[in-house]
């Protein structure tokens, strides 16, 4: 198919957006009027996500960089939500009035393919309250929350959820499975890169070896000394609702990338029913979407493979 350049650059861009296990769950069309963005319904996460509630904050993501993309094209596209399931799930109508978005979302587009995801551990740097500040803001403006996590009872608690429920996830045969499932190598575009020669061996180790016990404690340490524990939230739960947080997550992930700092996720409590039930209690408002430890990377994060547009359009 014969793409306008400035099409597939936003395309490209949407592409770049983080996903679960980077299954980048996403399809596109590009119509007369606008970009639509499907959900995939082959690429989903039974065991991590059977809802399909990450799989649409995913979704959100690529159409936040759509977004911005379109803005620093001075072009606007306004979101219309349309349905679930494996009908086209949003419709980004072009239109030249935008409001305040054609003034301030160009300023992220430089920073889209420049953010990163990270897994190691962060510098001792603090994040400044003027930064977290204006993270907060830019959720506010997607009508989502973000609640920093403060005092020491609140994060002993979340670090509990945490370690608990990671524990649970790694005695679960079947979400290890599935995580080694997406262990891929880069050359495949899409899931967790692992070693061509090696990539078996760490599969395996997945399924077999590895200690609930010890990743419990390992992702429980991250949590307790994250420079800034983050929770993002929606009102109320729904399909609409992850989309907006999804939308959110990545203007806030490209506010944070513009001041030097990664977030690492820590989803495992919001991926079983009971433990995100106690995260929303803890928290004490709304529905808990996400939660991540935000901070500077202690080393160079590296980009996680994406596939060509080519393979993300539906015709």
């Amino acid at each position: 198919m014969d793409l306008d350049p400035v099409i597939r650059n936003w395309l490209e861009l949407a592409a770049q957006a983080p996903s679960s296990h980077n299954s980048q769950p996403w399809r596109f069309r590009v119509a007369r009027d606008g970009v639509e963005v499907w959900t995939d319904p082959e690429r989903v996460l039974p065991v991590s996500d059977p809802g399909g509630r990450e799989r649409v904050i995913s979704v959100g993501c690529a159409v936040m960089n759509l977004r911005v993309a379109a803005a620093a094209d001075g072009r606007g596209l306004n979101v219309r939500p349309e349905q679930a399931g494996p009908g086209p799930y949003v419709r980004l109508l072009n239109t030249t009035h935008a409001g305040a978005d054609l003034q301030t979302l160009p300023l992220l587009k430089e920073w889209i393919p420049r953010r990163r995801s990270w897994r190691g551990r962060f510098r001792p740097d603090p994040v400044p309250p003027e930064v977290v500040d204006a993270l907060v803001a830019a959720a506010r403006q997607e009508g989502v929350w973000l609640r920093p996590v403060t005092g020491t009872e609140p994060r002993r608690e979340i670090v509990r959820l945490v370690r608990e429920a990671t524990r649970e996830q790694w005695r679960n045969p079947a979400w290890r499975a599935e995580l080694a499932h997406w262990m891929r190598p880069a050359a495949a575009g899409d899931g967790l890169p692992v070693g061509r020669f090696t990539g078996g061996l760490t599969r395996w180790a997945v399924r077999r070896l590895v200690s609930p016990r010890r990743m419990a404690r390992a992702e429980a340490r991250v949590a307790s000394r994250a420079p800034v524990l983050l929770a993002l939230g929606t009102g109320i739960d729904g399909p609409m609702q992850s989309l907006a947080a999804g939308q959110g997550l990545q203007r806030v992930l490209l506010e944070a990338a513009r001041h030097g700092f990664c977030a690492r996720y820590l989803n495992q409590p919001l991926q079983l029913p009971e433990r995100r039930a106690e995260l929303a209690e803890q928290l004490g408002r709304g529905q808990p979407q996400l939660l991540f430890a935000l901070g500077r990377p202690d080393g160079t994060p590296r980009a996680t493979p994406r596939r060509p547009v080519e393979l993300l359009l539906r015709t």
